[in-house]
Order: structure tokens, then sequence, then C-alpha cells
């Protein structure tokens, strides 16, 4: 395959062909910015009538954003016509290029495939240049429902007949993903509600216990957990059908009696039993674990080839198949999660433990999976199970030697036994599913109950009258840091770094300037709790060169944007979400005047301080 088109060469091709004004998606914002810098030498400029157009429009643009009014890139989008548009820019840029773009003033946009979705920003052609984007730091082929969103920008209304979805040759690109992505079906919506602590005290602050498993019944998230159960439930119907034949024998549970009867004949004498030292949450996940189950792994995903108990320690292992065709024998433990997505694999007892056109089809079927798969929601009892597996010693125990039912029982027993699992694990899936929700809001209640935002009979205490105000993520760190009083003396500057610090989910490396010595010690009491309460929330990143950005932008009000994006290695983009996200965290305690007021205080004057150049221009 040819290498992937100049940028320069591209746009020339487009403007021959007419096909502009275009969209050219790109894999990411440094791909973007290096096209941008690919016109700088570039002779082909212009005509003075445009250029005299786009400054007009930019004039009118910056009349209402002032900040962008020195932007580096405006010589160059006035000389040729092109712009850039990503994450990196300020949104105040943004808006000018859309303005642009509207307008029929530029030629072509460099993207990335964020401006794809939630942006009126049609245009004659769009560019496709890749087949995968960068998500979480590893690259991840594109869903169908967003190569459809990218093509659907292509084709202006009332100004085009027709859009045009150009792919471009590039050695990264794969032509199967894009194939699919323009033929086949979106993937299915799935809800994200989750319940937060916030979420449990406003609602019983609002409604009586007793009304609110009604109330969670009528989302969207439970409809679909239902129709999820409404499939099982098919499906346990069928298997009811298959077990009729292994109907009523002598025994009412003729299958646990024969098992039993089967362990205690086979069972060496005094052999000595092994307990199980596993946790609640791997023994209710190795249920389902079965051969075909898809499984979130530390790195990836895989399908289950074969479920066992190791013979030493018999301790749960699994043997999963993984992406390129690898096999893998593992402890239960490392599997993260449990998918709703079971595949049919035709088992075997030797390696690979599964028939090689059943082995070639789940390598196939996990290469094609969408990138998000449903949890099985899996009920974790908190009392430990007995073992179903107790060896009775004494033969004489059982009927099994005499009863004229016992050549029936051996010779259906294997099926039976492995119908019945399927039907015990159904009826778990489809138990879980229907209570997946209403046994979430029962956890953090508990968790509220024992922080004592809630009282034994789940009313709101005193400290749950405010902390319910506290609707943002990582809510119970905070209300404990403001009940442990950590913020008490805390200056504006100070509570911003430590805000900035815990609403910051970006790992990415830069440079960035010293914390102060106050930041700095309050972070680190601000650690410690954060691991203290992570069985109850997940953690933040709690980065102290992050919350020393938002600290200087505070603490010195004769500090520039260009000083301060100066200071920092960080997209002036992301510098402005950290401080906007800073400021709804500030504006959250705000809200406690009532209760707090020093507190309060001090979030009101770091919002004043917060909230001038950049940050006025828009809402």
């Amino acid at each position: 395959m040819p290498p992937s088109i100049h940028p320069v060469d591209l746009i020339a091709a487009l403007r021959e062909k007419s096909l502009t004004p275009a969209i050219v998606f790109l894999t990411s914002r440094r791909a973007c910015d290096e096209a941008m810098e690919a016109f700088d030498h570039a002779h082909t400029v212009l005509p003075p009538v445009r250029q005299a157009a786009i400054a007009a429009a930019l004039e009118r643009v910056i009349a209402q954003y002032p900040s962008i009014a020195e932007h580096p890139l405006i010589p160059t989008v006035q000389r040729i016509g092109v712009a850039a548009h990503h994450a990196g820019h300020l949104p105040s840029w943004k808006i000018a290029i859309e303005e642009l773009m509207r307008q029929g003033c530029l030629d072509a946009v460099f993207a990335t495939t964020t401006l794809a979705a939630g942006v009126d920003f049609p245009a004659r052609t769009v560019v496709i240049t890749q087949s995968s984007i960068r998500k979480a730091r590893d690259f991840m082929d594109l869903t169908i429902g967003e190569v459809q969103q990218i093509a659907g920008r292509a084709g202006r209304r009332g100004k085009d007949y027709v859009g045009f979805a150009v792919v471009t040759p590039s050695p990264y690109i794969d032509l199967e993903v894009l194939t699919k992505g323009f033929t086949g079906n979106p993937e299915a919506i799935d809800s994200q509600f989750t319940i937060s602590y916030p979420m449990v005290l406003n609602l019983l602050k609002a409604h009586p216990h007793e009304q609110i498993q009604a109330i969670l019944a009528k989302s969207f998230a439970q409809f679909q957990l239902n129709q999820r159960a409404n499939l099982l439930e098919g499906k346990l119907d069928t298997l009811h059908t298959q077990m009729e034949p292994f109907g009523p024998r002598v025994c009412t549970d003729w299958i646990t009696q024969w098992h039993t009867f089967d362990q205690a004949r086979r069972q060496k004498p005094h052999r000595h039993q092994i307990a199980r030292h596993e946790s609640p949450e791997v023994t209710a996940r190795f249920h389902f674990m079965t051969p075909g189950r898809v499984v979130g792994l530390n790195k990836g995903r895989g399908i289950v080839l074969r479920q066992y108990r190791s013979k030493g320690q018999k301790s749960p292992m699994v043997t999963v198949l993984r992406s390129g065709g690898a096999v893998t024998e593992s402890p239960a433990g490392i599997v993260t999660d449990v998918f709703d997505r079971l595949f049919e694999c035709q088992e075997q007892p030797g390696y690979p433990w599964c028939t090689p056109e059943s082995f070639d089809e789940l390598l196939y079927q996990l290469t094609e999976l969408p990138t998000r798969l449903p949890l099985l929601p899996i009920l974790v009892s908190k009392e430990s199970e007995l073992i179903p597996d107790a060896i009775v010693q004494s033969l004489g125990d059982f009927p099994c030697p005499t009863c004229s039912s016992r050549p029936a029982c051996q010779k259906d027993y294997l099926v039976a036994s492995r119908l019945r699992q399927e039907q015990q694990r159904h009826i778990k899936s489809i138990q879980a599913l229907r209570a997946s929700l209403w046994h979430r809001f029962q956890e953090r209640i508990d968790v509220l109950q024992k922080f004592g935002y809630l009282s034994p009979t789940s009313h709101l205490t005193d400290d749950g009258e405010w902390a319910r105000l506290i609707r943002i993520d990582h809510s119970l760190l905070i209300t404990e840091l403001i009940r442990a009083e950590a913020f008490a003396g805390a200056d504006p500057a100070v509570l911003t770094g430590v805000m900035a610090s815990i609403a910051h989910d970006d790992d990415r490396p830069g440079a960035f300037p010293r914390v102060s010595t106050g930041l700095s010690s309050l972070l680190g009491q601000v650690r410690k709790l954060a691991e203290s309460l992570s069985p109850y929330e997940d953690p933040p990143l709690l980065r102290a060169d992050i919350a020393a950005v938002a600290e200087r932008w505070v603490s010195d009000p004769s500090l520039t944007w260009i000083g301060l994006c100066r200071s920092t290695t960080m997209a002036e983009g992301d510098i402005y979400r950290l401080l906007a996200r800073t400021l709804e965290f500030l504006s959250q305690l705000h809200t406690l005047r009532a209760t707090h007021p020093g507190l309060a205080d001090s979030a009101s004057r770091a919002i004043a301080l917060i909230r001038r150049g950049v940050l006025e221009e828009l809402p």
C-alpha cells in the first residue's frame, strides 16, 4: 500500500476535484498540528479577496472572544484557508473555526474524531485517513457508530445534492473495519446509568425507602437489564424441556445424590480435604466462567475455554483464549469482568479444550467483538456458600448400590448434570439482572449508614442533609474531607489545587510548575483518606503537578493566560477544561453556605479568582 498522502497534496487534490470544503479526520492532535505545519512552506495561497473575507469573519469572532486575537494559527488560516480543530485548542478558537467553516471561508479542517459527534459541523466531503483511534493510551478500531458519525458529516443541507466520504491510502488503515462501518448496523445503545452516593441521599430525601425500588424499575437501565433477562428466560424454558426426559426418580434430587455417591466411591481413604481460600467475588464469578464466556482481563479480553480447580490447592483456574490465538492457563482471579456474551464452544478433553472448528470460530468472534459489551451483573453472597461436594465417608449411607434406578442415573448423569448447571447459571443471571440496580442501591445505603450519613432506618442525618448537595465525582472523599476539617484554614489557591487534583482524570505526562509546601502537605492527607476509602469509592489520580497549575492561576492574579500556558506542557484546551471542571467542583462547595460558611467563602473567593481572562468568555 502506498504511503499516506501529504496534507498539502491532499488539499490540492480536493480543490481540483471541487470536493471542498472538507473535514480531514486524523488519528491525533499531533497529527492535526503537523498537518498545519506542513503548510508553512507551501506556495499556494488564497486570493486576496478570500483572505480579506477570512480576516473580516475573524474580527467579528474576536470581538466576542478577545482571547484568540493573537492566536498563532491565524496567519496560516488566513493565508491558505485551512485550519485545525481538536481538544487541545481553546473552546473560543474552536468556535471561531466552526464559524469560518459555516460561512464558507475555509477549504478544509484537520480534526480528530471528537468532531464527528455532538457538533453541527457539516462539509461537502469527509476524508477518512485511519481505521483506529487512540483511546486510553491504546489504539482501538473505530466502531460502526463512529464510522457512520464521521461519514454523516458529508453533505451540507441546502448546499450539496450529495456528500462524499473519501478513504485515503495509508499503511495503517484496515479497509475491513471501514467497510463494516459503512454497511453494518450501529452498536446498541447501552445505558450509562450509575447509582452514586449523592443520588441515594437525594432519592431518600424525596421518597420513602419502600418506593425507590419502583422508581429504579422505571429507568432505561433496568429496561435493558429486563430485556437481557427475558432472553435468558427463553433459554431457561428450552433447558426445562431438555430436562424432561430426566424426570422424577426414586430420589427427589437424584443428580445431587448420584454426584455425592460417585465422589464417595472414588474418594481415596483418609485423603485430606483442602480448604478453599478464595474471595466471595471470585467464587461468584467463577460460577459463570463457563466455556464460551467472554471475560475481561487485566490486559484486553478473552473467551473461556475451560474452568477447573487445580489439583493441589483446589484453586479456581480458567483456560482463556486471548487475542492473537494465545491460550493461557491462569487463576480465575485475573478475570476483571464477566460480560453478558456467551458463544457456542464445542468442548474436547485435551488441549486446546475445544474442537479446531470451534477454536477458529471463537478466535474470529473475539476479533469481531464490539468495543463495549454489557457486563453480567453478579450478586456476591455476603456469607460463604457451603461447598456442595462434601464427601460422605460411609457408602452405606447411600441407597444407590441397591436402587433400581442406578443404571439410568449412571448413564444420564453427565448430560443431566450439565443441563442443570446451565439452568442454575441462567437462574442466577436472571435474578442478578432483575435485582442489579436495587442491589447496588442497597450497597450504597449500607456504606452511607456506616459513615453516618444515613440513620439505621435510612433517613438522612444532619451530615447527610448537606452531603447530598455534593453532586460530583468522588463525592464520598470530598464529604469525608469536609467532616475531617481538612480544608480548615486553607486559602483559595490551596483549595483550588486540591479540587483540581480530585477533578482531573488524565494521566498524560508533561512538565508542570512546582507545587507549594502547603498544597503538597494537604494532598498527602487527601491521599491517605482516599486510600482508606478505596473499598467504597475509586480514588482519583490526585496529581500534585496538575494541582500546581490551578494553584498558580489563583495565587497570582497578575498571571496572564499566555504566561500560565508557558509554565506547563499541557495544551491550552486541556488547561481550560481543568480549570472549568475545578470551577464546577468549587461551586458545589459554595452551596454549603448554611452549614460550612468558612469553606463556602473560600470557595467563592477561589471562583472569583479563576474566572478571569479566557475563563470569562464562556459560561
